[in-house]
This record gives C-alpha cells, sequence and structure tokens, in this order.
C-alpha cells in the first residue's frame, strides 16, 4: 500500500498468538514492520512475548463466544488474518470429540463468519496429521483420513475455511505445517521431550523408532505463513508446508543426544508403537515451492543445534 510515497504497515491479527508458533510469527511480524493485534485465551500465559520483548496489542477472549469475537475488533481491518488458535491433542480418545468440536471447529467458524468482510486475507493453520496413515509423500489434493479425534476436527476446519471460500467467498488459505520444531517450545512432543532428557542426562524411554518424520524449523514455517499472507490469490489454496524429506525418529534421537553430549543414552525399542502409529509420514512441498516461492532454509542438524542451545538457557532458569 502507498499513500504520498510513504509505505503503510500491513495489519495482521494472529489467534494462538502465546504459543509456540504463534509467538514466533509475531516476533517475525514485528521485525517485517507489520502492526499485529495478538488474541489468546484469558488465561494464556504471554511469556514467550516476553522472551522475545514483543510489543502488541493484546486481544484476550474466549473465541467459542461467537458474540465476544465479534465484538472485538470494531470497525477494524486487517490485511491478513493467521488463524492458529487451536486444541492440540492426538491422544485416540473419544471423549475428546466434544471439547475439540467447540475449540477447533466452532472457534473456526466464529473467526471466519465475523471476519469474512474485515480481513484482505485469512490464513488457517491446519496440519499435517489431516493426512492420517495416507499415501506418501502427503499432497494436496489427496483424501484426509483421520486418526484420531484431534485429526478429524482439524479435517473439518478445512473444509469449513473451503466452504467460506467457495460458497461465501471469502479469501481463506489452508496451510498444513509439518512437524515443528525450536527454541520457546516447551511441549511433549518429541523433540522437546529428548533435549531435556539429553540435557539432564536422563534415558529416553521409546519406541523403535522405525516411523519417519517430516521435521520444520520454526522459522521456515512461520516465513512459509508469511509468504502465504503476501502472495496473489491462485486456485491452489490448501498448501504443505514441509521440508519433504522423511527422517527416522531414532536418528532424530541419537542426534539429539549426540549435539548434547549427553552421558546418557536413548533407550531405544522398550516401549511398543501406540495403536494405529502410522509409519512413514512426510509432505510434498513442490506446490509451496511453486506458489510461494518458498522452501526450508535450516537444516536438521542447525535446527537442533540452535533449540538446544536455548534450552541450556531455559534449563539454567528452572522454568517448568
Amino acid at each position: 500500500m502507498e499513500d504520498m510515497g510513504i509505505k503503510l504497515q500491513s495489519k495482521a491479527l494472529v489467534t494462538g498468538a502465546a504459543g509456540f508458533i504463534g509467538s514466533n510469527l509475531c516476533a517475525e511480524l514485528i521485525t517485517r514492520d507489520w502492526q499485529v493485534a495478538a488474541l489468546d485465551l484469558p488465561s494464556a500465559n504471554w511469556w514467550r512475548h516476553d522472551a522475545l520483548s514483543i510489543k502488541v496489542s493484546r486481544i484476550e477472549i474466549d473465541m467459542t463466544d461467537s458474540e465476544a469475537i465479534a465484538n472485538s475488533f470494531g470497525d477494524g481491518f486487517f490485511d491478513c488474518v493467521f488463524h492458529l488458535a487451536a486444541m492440540t491433542d492426538v491422544t485416540r480418545n473419544a471423549s475428546l470429540l466434544n471439547t475439540l468440536i467447540n475449540e477447533n471447529i466452532v472457534t473456526t467458524n466464529n473467526l471466519l463468519y465475523s471476519l469474512q468482510a474485515r480481513a484482505d486475507r485469512i490464513i488457517v493453520a491446519g496440519t499435517c496429521e489431516e493426512y492420517g496413515n495416507g499415501p506418501v509423500p502427503f499432497i494436496e489434493t489427496q483424501r484426509e483420513v483421520a486418526v484420531s479425534p484431534y485429526s478429524w476436527s482439524k479435517i473439518c476446519t478445512t473444509h469449513l475455511a473451503e466452504l467460506y471460500r467457495r460458497i461465501f467467498d471469502v479469501p481463506v488459505f489452508v496451510v498444513r505445517p509439518f512437524l515443528t520444531y525450536g527454541p520457546l517450545q516447551t511441549n511433549n512432543m518429541l523433540i522437546p521431550s529428548a533435549i531435556r532428557a539429553a540435557l539432564c542426562g536422563e534415558t529416553l524411554i521409546m519406541t523403535k523408532g522405525e516411523q519417519t518424520r517430516d521435521f520444520n524449523f520454526v522459522s521456515d514455517i512461520v516465513d512459509g505463513l508469511i509468504h502465504t499472507a503476501t502472495i496473489s490469490d491462485c486456485n491452489e489454496y490448501i498448501l504443505n508446508l514441509g521440508s519433504g524429506e522423511e527422517t527416522t525418529i531414532s536418528s532424530v534421537v541419537k542426534l539429539i543426544y549426540e549435539l548434547c553430549e549427553s552421558s546418557a543414552h536413548p533407550a531405544i525399542g522398550t516401549t511398543p508403537y501406540r495403536q494405529g502409529e502410522t509409519m512413514h509420514f512426510f509432505s510434498d512441498n513442490h506446490l509451496a515451492k511453486k506458489i510461494l516461492g518458498w522452501a526450508p532454509q535450516v537444516s536438521l542438524r542447525d535446527g537442533l543445534s540452535r533449540t538446544i542451545d536455548w534450552y541450556r538457557m531455559y534449563l539454567g532458569q528452572a522454568r517448568f
């Protein structure tokens, strides 16, 4: 946008802004001179924003409340809305369905409905879990396979976004990030768990680790999201953000213990695979390369080294 030769700031709304990817996205948008509004739950912990010295306008609401969503933005207009907010729980438990319907599907509908005329573009973060145990490499046009209540809920949000795009002419894109890791990630997923164990000299109890995954450093995923915000509209609106490389779980864990110079070793093969385990899991990323001009820039070794360096500092501060 130009006004008398002065470039105006682009305005972004980021939901799930206090989370791992959301915080990194907010920080990068600010670096690129975007004006950012950060939305998350009233109960959200904003420590990542404090760690990154992020200063943004915060909106704290429960997105299951359609009236609260509708009243939160006034007459505001956004160049791009990045919808990252979601409940993530891959447990194979049917009791999660009602909660996931509310936390993932209802919230997405509330957002799309409220902002359909107040955003130049809305980017809905899907997940690689939508492909389930389908054939690899996963390509955007293949049929999704629900393998958990979570993956089913995210498949529903993708189809909801498609409905708004096709029928209600809302400029929606769906991006599907593959397994994302990096500094500020403190959950119990594989890489954070392995790093904590290795640095603390503990044994990681794990399967044989023969299954493969597509690992991506967080800065690459953030870069892909921002690329999606700035391209011209196109017919291809579901895009994988992944390395396109499959790496075995066991090799990643071994590399982590090596880079940490740990006194311990992983206990590979000491626990069985979970029921319905997907053994091969990686992306076809040719659409992202073609349409976004995007490809990952950070190697697995480099990304793990950066993450381990951050964890050394983090563990030293005893913030768990």
